[in-house]
C-alpha cells in the first residue's frame, strides 16, 4: 500500500471503522479450481454488457415509425424504414466504433448466458445446491430466467426480420394463456401486433427494468456467497467441512480475477473485429406479414423454439377456457422445466434423508438419483434444441420434414428417460461396488459415502486454511 493510499485509508477508518471488514473481506478463502471461474466470466461479462449497453444507449431510437436512411450504406440509402432499424445502420456504419461495440456488446451478452448456463450445469452435478445454499440455488435460477429474457429484449430491438419474427411468436405465445391472455398481450405489447408500442416497451425492458433486477439479483448471490463461505471439492488431508482450502482475495484472488477480466475484454474485442456477426443489413427490416425460412432465436431459445416446431397441433376446450398447443410447448413445458429444476434439492434431500449443513462437491455419479435426472433433463433440452433445426436437417439430408418431425417426436419422449433410468443404475452400481460403502441400502449409501479426494496428500499451510462452519453432515 502507497503512502498516500494508507493516509487516506487510516483517515476514513478514523471515521467509518472501516479496518476490521476490509480485513476480513481481504482474508476471505477462495478455493482453486477451473470451474470456479463461471461464475466470474458471467459476472464479468455482464460488466462489459453494461459499460458498452450506456454507449449503444445513446444512439439508438426505440420507434417503429417509418423513416428514410440517409446514411453512407449505399443497400438502404433512401430507403424508408423503421426508425429503431435505421438507428441500428447508422450505428453500425456512421458512428466511430459503433459496429465494434454493437458486436463486444452481442458477443458479451452471449458469453454472459452461456457462462451462466455452465455456472448452473456445474452447481447442479456437483450437489453446491445442497442446505444451506437452497436459497442462493433459486435465486441463480431466476437470474437465469431474466437472463434469458434480457437477451430476448435485446435480439428485438434492431426490428430486423429475424427479431420481428421472435415478437410476433412471444406475443402469439402470451395470447395463449388461458383467461388473461389477451390482458397480458395488452399488457406487455400495448396493443395488437405489430403495434408502435413493442420497440418503446421492449427497450424500457432491456436497459432498464430487467437490467436493475440483474443486478440487483447478482447482488444478493454474491452477498449470500460471501455470508455463507465457498464450496469445495475433496482433497487429502482437508476436512472440507471445516476447513478451506485456497488462497485469500486480496492479493492472490483479486490478481486473478483482474486478469480474466482484462483476457475476457480482449477476446471479444478480438472477436468483434476479426468474426462479422451481427450484420442486420444483411436481414433487412422487419415487414409485417412476412417470415422468412430461416428466422430463429438465439442458441439460448432453441430448445423453447423447438418444442413449438414439434409439439403436435390441437386444442382442449373446457368450460370457459382453450388449452392450446402453443401454450403447452411455449409456457407450460419451460416453465415445468425450471420449476423441477427449482424443487429438486428438496427432493434429493427428503429422498436420501440427509440431514445438516454440505460444504464439500460431489462428483454427480456418486448420487444415482441426481445423476439421472441431470441427464435426462439436460439430454431432453438438447434434443429439443436440435429439433429448433428441423428444417435446416431437412434441407442438408434430403429427408422429408415431416419424418424430420416425427423423429424428434418420438426421441424427446423415449431417449431422455432411458439415459436417466441407465446412467442412474450404473451410479447405484458404482457406489455399491466402491470399498468404502458396505451398505447395500443405496440411501444409506449416499449418506455415509465420503467422496474421492484428490489433490495434494498433506495438509495446506496454516495461512492457506481458513476455519469453516462447524456444522457436519448427520
Amino acid at each position: 500500500m502507497t503512502p498516500l493510499f494508507a493516509l487516506l485509508f487510516d483517515r476514513l477508518d478514523e471515521r467509518l471503522a472501516l479496518r476490521s471488514p476490509s480485513r476480513k473481506v481481504a482474508n476471505k478463502v477462495f478455493p482453486h479450481h477451473w470451474s470456479f471461474l463461471l461464475g466470474e466470466v458471467a459476472l464479468f461479462s455482464l460488466v462489459v454488457l453494461v459499460a458498452t449497453g450506456i454507449f449503444l444507449t445513446m444512439f439508438y431510437r426505440p420507434s417503429t415509425q417509418s423513416t428514410v436512411y440517409t446514411g453512407s450504406l449505399e443497400l438502404y440509402q433512401g430507403r424508408a424504414v423503421p426508425a429503431a432499424f435505421e438507428s441500428i445502420l447508422r450505428l453500425s456504419h456512421d458512428i466511430p466504433g459503433g459496429l465494434l461495440f454493437r458486436r463486444i456488446h452481442r458477443g458479451a451478452s452471449h458469453l454472459f448466458i452461456a457462462a451462466s448456463v455452465l455456472h448452473m450445469l456445474r452447481i447442479v452435478l456437483t450437489g453446491a445446491f445442497r442446505r444451506p445454499r437452497e436459497i442462493n440455488y433459486q435465486l441463480g435460477l431466476g437470474l437465469l430466467t431474466f437472463a434469458f429474457m434480457a437477451g430476448f429484449t435485446g435480439y428485438s430491438l434492431p426490428y430486423d426480420s429475424l427479431a420481428g419474427t421472435g415478437i410476433r411468436i412471444a406475443y402469439s405465445e402470451l395470447l395463449s394463456f388461458p383467461f388473461i391472455g389477451d390482458r397480458m398481450a395488452f399488457w406487455v405489447f400495448g396493443g395488437d401486433f405489430p403495434t408502435g408500442d413493442v420497440i418503446p416497451r421492449f427497450f424500457v425492458f432491456h436497459v432498464l427494468l430487467l437490467p436493475a433486477i440483474i443486478l440487483g439479483a447478482v447482488g444478493l448471490h454474491l452477498l449470500l456467497v460471501g455470508r455463507q463461505r465457498h464450496t469445495q471439492f475433496p482433497a487429502r488431508g482437508i476436512d472440507g467441512h471445516a476447513m478451506i482450502l485456497g488462497k485469500p482475495l486480496w492479493p492472490a484472488q483479486f490478481a486473478e480475477s483482474a486478469t480474466l477480466i482484462l483476457w475476457l475484454g480482449g477476446l471479444l474485442t478480438a472477436a468483434a473485429v476479426f468474426i462479422p456477426w451481427s450484420d442486420v443489413s444483411l436481414l433487412g427490416p422487419y415487414v409485417p406479414g412476412e417470415v422468412g425460412n430461416n428466422a430463429q432465436p438465439d442458441w439460448f431459445l432453441f430448445w423453447v423454439d423447438g418444442a413449438l416446431r414439434i409439439f403436435p397441433p390441437f386444442e382442449v376446450r373446457l368450460p370457459g377456457v382453450v388449452i392450446s398447443g402453443p401454450f403447452v410447448a411455449g409456457i407450460l413445458l419451460p416453465g415445468a422445466v425450471f420449476t423441477g429444476l427449482a424443487l429438486y434439492p428438496f427432493l434429493e434431500r427428503r429422498v436420501y434423508g440427509l440431514r445438516g449443513d454440505w460444504h464439500v462437491l460431489q462428483n454427480p455419479l456418486d448420487i444415482p438419483l441426481r445423476a439421472g435426472v441431470a441427464l435426462g433433463t439436460f439430454s431432453f433440452v438438447l434434443l429439443l434444441s436440435a429439433a429448433a433445426t428441423n428444417d435446416i436437417l431437412s434441407r442438408l439430408t434430403g429427408i422429408p420434414i415431416e419424418d424430420v418431425l416425427l423423429f424428434f417426436r418420438v426421441t424427446c419422449l423415449v431417449v431422455p428417460p432411458l439415459l436417466g433410468l441407465g446412467i442412474a443404475s450404473y451410479a447405484r452400481r458404482r457406489l455399491r461396488a466402491r470399498g468404502r460403502v458396505v451398505a447395500r441400502d443405496e440411501r444409506e449409501a449416499v449418506r455415509s459415502y465420503v467422496p474421492e479426494p484428490h489433490g495434494p496428500t498433506a495438509a495446506p499451510p496454516p495461512q492457506q486454511a481458513a476455519p469453516a462452519s462447524p456444522v457436519r453432515p448427520d
